[in-house]
Order: structure tokens, then sequence, then C-alpha cells
């Protein structure tokens, strides 16, 4: 392998950085017993990686390009004057295209002001799914995929002596770019005969993408004022945005219908089984809100605060959309490109009003008892109105042309809802060495929902009505106990539950609909940290989450159905042994066992039937496993005054995909091996100068692409870090 650029940038990086200070190791002042911690500093850094194999799923998987240099960070501070102070902080890297400038200043019973932009970069791979029996891949032309996140904000805030303090903000978020979708499209080109029925031999695996274009802006004007034993503060909040995404799918790529359709298919070839279908789905949204926010806090004693709040919410929002789908239909002269299914042109403007009044008491009798009683109302009310033209499309098989038929639609909605939460919190420490807690609140939610389907208004004044009565109920606890049993050993544990529930009942036109969506997760969580001797302590962790989803339907009185089930075990152990100052070994380990399962193993054998033989539906319907571990070695030593060394080790394993599904199902799961290994060190030139220096190799192997996907290569990092 070919490593000669693995450190071309990083060595001319960091190469520049000393020979254009001047700086050599031999004029370098004599060395201190510690590397130094610098107030105000700058490090420039460079990293590059040779990596063979695949280069998007490597920045996807790190968010690490294959190369870049820059500032890394800047960090200055200054006292312009015994009440004055001054920050400035910086980063300008390239690749990782990660960048900051902010600007504070602070004066002593004046205020501050802070100004700053800030960007990073996220990568994505577009490489869709993968099909064991035949190896069918599709990755996208251009698999490296990225977004960019930009941030500007300013600052002002007033802070003069028995005064309010007053605090203007405000920030301009953007989010650019293309990333992949997990909405794959469809392809025949599987591998699997058209002629083994009930077995299609369609898979969504085909990758699709979305590309990005939103912007939100806030403005926040605050005043904070303690009068007596009151602190009373008022918020206006302005918040606005604008967002327009496109989602860009294919189904079927490549493939054709014959014309004219032979009277039987099960021959037909896999490029003929189905016709492409190309899919544009634009989805826009500019909204506005407004929000008045008020709050007291009373301390009426030392042993009783209370708290007060009411809100006002407005939002005006405008959604704008278009769906063309084109389809490739044959016909006895041509295939022609039709529109299908074609929503264009939709207009939906809706209106969003919520009041919300809170109050609530901290109590403490006692000086080992305290609780936190609360409650919080909210009544909301939503309108919207929509309008879109639904496009269809007839072809004439014959001669190939294409009638369009253009059809106005109307909708709209509303809801109206009301709430209550009371909370609880509670914290006893009256007994030696033990800490007691528990909180829990319960919201109540009661409304009305009415909403018409889209209806042409030149045939009819409505479409079909909805009239529901709807209710939430939603309930969370938790208790727990820290428990310092000695010295050297110490406890957590703590319960917790998790209860949802949404219903929704018709009434009027609508009477005997009925659905309801139950969801109950419960668990507990537990650690332990033991001081084995004063050089090794241990930390072992454990989690266990169980989870269950049931819905009942449409149908009245009809039975309440187990939709999902869900079980999650965590482990981990981290165990730190220090024997010395001048060396310390780190070692962890995690273990995952999380399984999510709907009908599986209860949906037994579908029959034969004159066309289809019998076949195991469970084959199908599988459960959904998630488990991995991940395991860590860190090992540091003090070489010299001079030099400090690092070595990790990190490595991950998941092996959850099942390739003898795939005749009847998309093997879903991950299948993935990885580890990662480094070095480094950190040398101080002098008390101002500290170099770093990493080298590691890294092996990505994952099998439920068909190793379409992994990769690897040596990396390499140096920076060189300089006190101001």
């Amino acid at each position: 392998m070919n490593t000669s650029s693995l450190f071309r940038c990083a060595g001319f990086v960091a190469g520049s950085a000393i020979l254009l200070t001047g700086v050599s190791a031999r004029a370098a002042a004599a060395a201190g017993d510690a590397m130094p911690e610098f107030q105000s500093y700058i490090k420039i850094s460079g990293q590059a990686a040779d990596i063979s194999g695949s280069k998007a799923s490597q920045a996807a998987r790190t968010q690490e390009p294959k190369s870049g240099a820059g500032i890394e960070e800047l960090y200055y501070s200054k006292e312009l004057s015994k009440t004055t102070n001054m920050v400035i902080e910086g980063k300008a890297l390239s690749g990782a295209e990660d960048y900051l400038a902010s600007y504070k200043i602070t004066k002593a019973e004046v205020g501050t002001f802070d100004v700053g932009y800030k960007r990073f970069r996220t990568f994505y791979d577009g490489v869709g799914g993968f099909f064991p029996l035949n190896n069918a891949w599709f990755p996208l032309k251009t698999q490296e995929l990225h977004t960019d996140r930009g941030q500007f904000w300013a600052e002002a805030k007033i802070t003069l002596p028995k005064m309010p303090v007053f605090t203007l903000r405000y920030t301009n978020e953007l989010r650019n770019g293309r990333k992949d979708s997990t909405i794959w499209g469809d392809t025949s080109f599987t591998g699997i005969p058209n002629n083994v029925s009930p077995f299609s031999p369609v898979r969504k695996i085909i990758p699709a993408t979305i590309q990005l274009g939103e912007r939100h802006e806030e403005i926040e004007a605050s005043v904070k004022h303690t009068l007596g034993n009151t602190t009373y503060q008022l918020t206006l909040l302005g918040d606005r945005v604008n967002n327009l995404d496109t989602r860009y799918m294919t189904r079927f790529p490549g493939e054709a219908r014959l014309f004219p359709a032979p009277a039987a298919t099960v021959l037909v070839p896999a490029a003929n089984m189905n016709s492409q279908i190309i899919m544009e789905q634009t989805d826009g949204m500019e909204a506005t809100m407004s929000v008045l926010n008020a709050s007291t806090i009373t301390v009426l004693s030392p042993r009783l605060t209370l708290r007060t709040g009411l809100s006002y919410s407005l939002l005006h929002s405008d959604s704008t959309g278009d769906r063309p789908i084109w389809t490739s239909t044959p016909t006895a002269v041509v295939v022609v490109i039709a529109p299908s299914n074609n929503n264009q042109n939709l207009l939906i403007g809706s209106r969003l009003e919520v009041w919300t009044a809170k109050a609530g008491v901290d109590l403490k009798p006692t000086k080992d008892f305290s609780a936190t009683v609360a409650v919080r109302a909210e009544d909301k009310y939503v309108s919207s109105a929509g309008s879109l033209t639904s496009v269809a499309a007839a072809v004439n098989t014959a001669n190939g042309a294409i009638t369009i038929t253009p059809t106005n639609q109307l909708n709209w909605s509303r809801v109206k809802e009301q709430s209550a939460t009371p909370v609880v919190e509670a914290r006893y420490t009256g007994i030696p060495d033990l800490t007691l807690y528990g909180n829990g609140s319960k919201r109540l939610l009661d409304g009305d929902e009415r909403y018409s389907t889209p209806y042409n208004p030149l045939t009819a004044v409505n479409g079909t009505l909805a009239n529901n009565d709807i209710g939430e109920d939603h309930a969370n606890c938790a208790f727990g106990a820290n428990w310092r049993q000695s010295s050297r050993l110490t406890f957590r544990s703590e319960v917790f539950l998790k209860d949802h529930e949404f219903l929704s009942e018709g009434y009027a036109t609508r009477v005997g609909d009925h659905f309801m969506l139950r969801t109950k997760y419960s668990g507990l969580k537990f650690s332990a940290v033991a001081k084995l001797s004063p050089e090794v302590t241990c930390t072992s962790r454990y989690i266990y989450q169980t989870g269950r989803v049931d819905v009942t339907g449409v149908l009245p009185g009809a039975e309440e159905y187990d939709s999902m089930h869900a079980k999650n075990h965590t482990l981990s152990e981290t165990v730190d042994w220090a024997p010395s100052r001048q060396f310390y070994l780190q070692g962890n380990v995690n273990v995952v066992f999380n399984v999510i399962s709907t009908v599986y193993p209860r949906a037994g054998v579908a029959p034969a039937t004159a066309t289809a033989v019998a076949w195991d539906v469970n084959q199908v319907l599988q459960n959904a496993n998630n488990n991995y571990i991940t395991a860590g070695l860190t090992a540091g030593a003090v070489l010299s005054k001079e030099d400090d060394l690092k070595i990790q080790f990190t490595y991950y394993r998941a092996d959850n995909s099942d390739a003898a599904l795939a005749l009847r199902t998309q093997p879903y799961g991950s299948d993935l091996k990885e580890y990662m290994v480094t070095a480094g060190l950190k040398h101080k030139f002098s008390d101002k100068w500290i170099g770093h220096a990493k080298l590691g190799y890294l092996d990505n192997k994952n099998t439920a692409t068909g190793g379409r996907t992994s990769f690897r290569g040596p990396l390499g990092y140096v920076s060189i870090e300089y006190g101001l």
C-alpha cells in the first residue's frame, strides 16, 4: 500500500507553523515538571487517512474527511481593564468544514456583548440496501453526501447594579446540502424467480436522497428584576422558519414492462416485471411564531418558594408542496412517460394558538426532606385549510397519447385541546449515607377534532367528515436511591415507568369510529462504583427496559391487539488502574441485547391455495434485533518531563443480519466488525510550545452490505499548540 500521502497535509501544516515562528526544540526554554495549561492559545493541526475501500462510508462513520488541516482551536482572553474582559474564540478546519469565530466582551456591573458564527459539516453515504442472494447493489453515482449547518448569533445583556437585567439575543441557523433517506425505492433485480408464489422478487433497496434548504431565525428579548422577595421575568420571542426540502426516489430503475403484456407472467425476466417510476416530493414551510412569557419566583420563607408562569403563543404557517410522479408506460408505439398520482400546488394555511399557565411550590419542611409540587395547564386551538391539484393521466396504449385530467381539491381541519399536568418531586437525605428520591407526572388531555378529506368544490361542499373526541393520558414516574456504603463502595439504583395512551372516539356522523394506541415502558437502572484499592476502581452498570404497544382498531368493541414488544439489556464495566502518577490504564466493555418484535413467532403458517404454496409467515415478519458489543482500552504514560504517551484501542461488533431470510423478506440488520488502534505522543518543546502527533489504523468490515461499504487504512494526525 502506498502511504506516501498519509501525512503530506498534516506534516506541511505542522512544519509551516514551526518555520514561521522560527522556533526549534534546541531553542526551547528549560522544561518544567508538567505540561503547561494555557489561558490563551492557538492550535494548528492536520490529519490525513490513506483509506482503501468505501471512502464515503469512512467519512460517514468517523465524521472526518480523508484529509484536512487548519486552526483546530483558538482561544484568546485578555483583561482590557480591571472591570473589562475580552474573549476571542476561533476555528477553521478545511475538509471537515468546521469553522468558528466569536467575540465576547464583559464589563462588570454593566453587561456583556457576544457575537459569533459557527459552521460544521455532517457526512452521509448514499448506498441504499444490499440483497445477498445475488449480491444486488445499487449505490448512488455520487456516494459522498453531506449537509452543512451554520449559525450566526448576537447577544447583548445589560446588568447594571440594582436595575433590571435586559437581554436581547438573535440567532440565524441554516441547514443546506444533500443526505440519504431511509425511504428506499424498489427493484425486481434480486434473482428471485417470478414463479414462486407467494414470494415476491421485489425488494426496497434502491437508495434515495433529500435535498435540504432550511433556515430558522429567532429573536428573544427579556427583562428580569427582583423586588423584595419576588423575581419577575418577562420574555418576548419571535421565531421564523423557512424550509424547502425535496426528496428524490426512483422505483424499479431500468425496468420496463412488455407490450402487449404476456398472458402468463411467471417467466417474465426481472427487467420486464415492472416499469420505472421517478418521484420528486417537495415539502416547503414558512412559519412565524410569537411568544409572550411571564414568570415569577417568590421566596415566601427559607422553607417555601412559590413559582408561577403564564405564556401565550401564536403561530401562522404556510405549507407548500408538489409530488410529481413519472411512470414509464409501454404502448404499441413507444414507451411514454406519464404523470401518475401527482399532487401539485399544495398550499395549506394553519393557525395555532396556545395558552399555558403553571404554578408550583418548592418545599423544604426539614433539612433532610425537600419536595416540589406543580401543575401545568394548557389550552390549544389549531385550524387549517388547504388546497391542491390532483393530476390523473390516461394513456392510449394504441398510439401513446396521454390525456391529463387535473382536479382541484380542498380540505380543512380543526382541533381543540385542553390538558392539565400535575408534577411531584421529592428527595430525602435523613438516613446516613443514603439518598432517596422520586418523581412523577400525569398529563390528562381532552379534545375535539374535526376534519374533511379532500374534495372537489365543483361537485361537493365537503369531503368525508370526521368528528372525533380525543383523549390522552400520559403517566411517568421514577424512584431511586443513592447509597454510599463506605468510602470504597457506592450503589445507585432507579426504577421507572412510562405509560402513554391515545384515544379517538367518533361522534355525530362518525359514531362507531374507535382508535386507541397505548405504549408502556418500564425498567430499572443500577450502577456500582467499587474502589478495590487506592489504585483500582471498578464501575459497573446495568440497564433493563421492556415495553409494549397495544392497538385497538376502528371497529367498535374490537379486541385490543398486541402490536409490539421491546426488550433491552445493557451491561457495562469500566476498570481504572493508576499505579502511579506516571501511568494509568482504563478498560471498558459494553454489551447490549435489544429486540423489537411484532407478530413473530405468533404469525403461524399461511395455508396453501390454488395458486400459492403454504408458507411460514414467521419467516417474513421477523424480530428486529440490535445486539452489539463495544470495548475499549486506553493507556497513558509520562515518558519524561517533556513527553506523554497515549495508546487507545476500540472494538465494535454487531451480528444481526440473517441472509437465509432473503428469499422471503429483506434481511435488514447490521453485521459489522470494526476496530481502531492509535498511538499518540505529546511533546513539550518549551513552556510556550506543545506538539501532538498520532498514528492509527482503522478496519471496518460490513458484511450486511456484502463488503461494499467496508474500509480500512492508516490514519495520521499532527498539531502544534502555542500559548499566547
